[in-house]
């Protein structure tokens, strides 16, 4: 059997990465839950790790970079 008659149907790499990149997001979701101090939204405690993170996520660059959003 040839080579291309035995090509598996494996998901792309930009679906691995946002596969990945929904599993970090409900980490930090968790993390922030933690973490949160009583009486502060949980929306504050994620933007400030969202904030901590600027421009280190070679996930998210990568996914826009092959999909031109």
């Amino acid at each position: 059997m040839s080579a291309a008659k035995k090509k598996v149907s494996a998901p792309s790499l930009v679906d691995r990465i946002e596969e990945l990149e929904a599993e970090v997001e409900t980490a930090l979701d968790a993390l922030a839950e933690e973490r949160r101090p009583e009486g502060i939204p949980i929306g504050w405690i994620r933007q400030s790790m969202d904030n901590a993170a600027f421009g280190k996520n070679p996930f998210r660059a990568y996914i826009i970079a092959v999909k031109g959003e």
